[in-house]
């Protein structure tokens, strides 16, 4: 999992299984080596698609394993799991995906008010603030969905995901509700 994390995500990574620091290949029973790997790998979540291979060099033949670099990393050694009422279930790519933007302290604080109504403040680009002020437009929506990258809102008329580094949050007391402050482009 840790090689899988590290490798660039867009670019292949080889790791060579049986080969030691130093550079010696140990001898090994390839075949079961490599169904070793699968079911260790079988593990990982999210997966990991990997392309085990079998290469001759001069001091043996290795297990060469392409892992491409994976934009859905981190991975870990195991299922995620979630409670639903009284049961323990496997987690779902979105419940996987809601669990890791609870790490960001603005996704985490937006997640709360998922399936809820929020104040949403769209702001003026700064080169036309004018005399009436920042603020283009204020309105409510409903969170729908919100990660590390963008937060998904039912607006009156439309479902719109904008990016969450555009999001500003602060509270509006007299609603008492979460309020959004869209910067718009």
């Amino acid at each position: 999992m840790a090689f899988a994390n590290s490798a660039p995500t867009g670019y292949p990574a080889v790791l060579f299984i049986n080969v030691r620091s130093d550079g010696r290949v140990e001898e090994v029973n390839l075949d079961e080596l490599q169904r070793t790997f699968s079911d260790q790998i079988s593990a990982a979540f999210p997966p990991i698609y990997t392309m085990p291979r079998a290469v001759a060099s001069p001091t043996g033949t290795v297990l060469a394993v392409i892992v491409p670099g994976s934009s859905a990393a981190p991975h870990f050694a195991g299922k995620s799991y979630v409670r639903t009422g009284s049961q323990t279930l496997e987690a779902s790519e979105p419940q996987f995906e809601e669990l890791l933007a609870k790490r960001s302290s603005k996704a985490h604080e937006i997640l709360k008010w998922k399936g809820r109504q929020v104040s949403v403040r769209k702001m003026r680009p700064e080169r036309e603030v004018t005399r009436l002020g920042p603020y283009q437009s204020e309105n409510v929506a409903t969170i729908i969905e919100c990660n590390q990258f963008w937060v998904t809102l039912q607006e009156p008329q439309s479902v719109n995901s904008l990016p969450l580094e555009r999001v500003r949050l602060s509270f509006d007391h007299p609603m008492n509700r979460l309020r959004l402050e869209i910067g718009l482009t």
